[in-house]
Parts: C-alpha cells; structure tokens; sequence
C-alpha cells in the first residue's frame, strides 16, 4: 500500500534530499571560511563544478543552461571569478566570435582542495553509517540522477 504525505508524518525523499543537501552547503560554507578561497561563495560552484570536467572550457550560455540559470546571472558569476584568478576567458577555437570561460592554475587548486573536504565529509558520513550503507546510497543516486537527467 503506498502512502500519501498527508497520511504520513515522516519528511519525503525531496525533503530528506533537501535537507542533506543544505547540510553540505553548511559543510562547505564553514570551510570556504576557513580557506584561503575566503573570495568564493557557495553559488559559486554553479560556475565551477562544470569547468572540472571540461578542461577545454565551456561558453557563458552553456555554463548557465548546466546550472539553470540566466546568463546575465552566470555573466556576473564569471566576472567575479575571473577578478579574483580563478577562471579566465579565451578564445573559442571552434568559433572565432566566441569564447570561452575555463580554469586557471587556481581554479584548479580550488578544486583539488574541494574534492580533498568532499572526500572528507564523506569519510564522516561512512563513520556514520557504514560503508555498505554509504555504497547504497551513492549507487542510489546515481541511479535517481541517471534517471531524472535534467532537460
């Protein structure tokens, strides 16, 4: 028998998700604080997360269609990462009146040194839980992100 939320005191999958989620960004935040990368925010990660991956760079339109927000908003986002030396501008080789936004050496120190606290709070997790339950729950939202991909 499946349960409606108004039958059911007990928080949804969604809130639960949110709830951890929120519980990371504090994790990050408090570390963001003590860092030398004192000049990021959270919302920051929007611009950056994708360039880990594309070491070649991404266009200001693609950035923001990953993060789903406007391109003004991811505009300002990259201008004020470049100021501070985390990720500049080139041309785009594929298209001469384009460019693209990517990584400088400190952005990439910037995100060997998150992946070092991301490897450490899931560290905390596992003590917390176990190891079995921490592989569950990776492979588990694998599979929810694999299957709910955003369009």
């Amino acid at each position: 028998m499946s349960r409606t939320n108004s039958e059911d005191r007990n928080p949804s999958i969604g809130s639960l998700l949110r709830i951890a989620h929120a519980a990371m960004v504090q994790e990050y935040g408090l570390w963001l604080a003590a860092s030398p990368y004192k000049d990021i925010q959270p919302a920051h990660a929007s611009a950056l997360q994708p360039l880990w991956q594309r070491t070649d760079g991404l266009r200001l339109t693609e950035l923001a269609q990953i993060a789903r927000i406007t391109k003004q908003s991811m505009g300002a986002l990259v201008d004020a990462l470049e100021e501070a030396g985390y990720v500049e501008r080139m041309d785009d080789p594929d298209d001469g009146r384009a460019w693209r936004v990517r990584l400088t050496a400190r952005g990439r120190a910037f995100g060997r040194d998150v992946r070092k606290l991301s490897a450490q709070l899931e560290e905390q997790i596992e003590q917390q839980i176990g190891a079995k339950k921490l592989e569950d729950l990776r492979s588990t939202l694998q599979i929810l992100a694999d299957s709910f991909k955003l369009k």
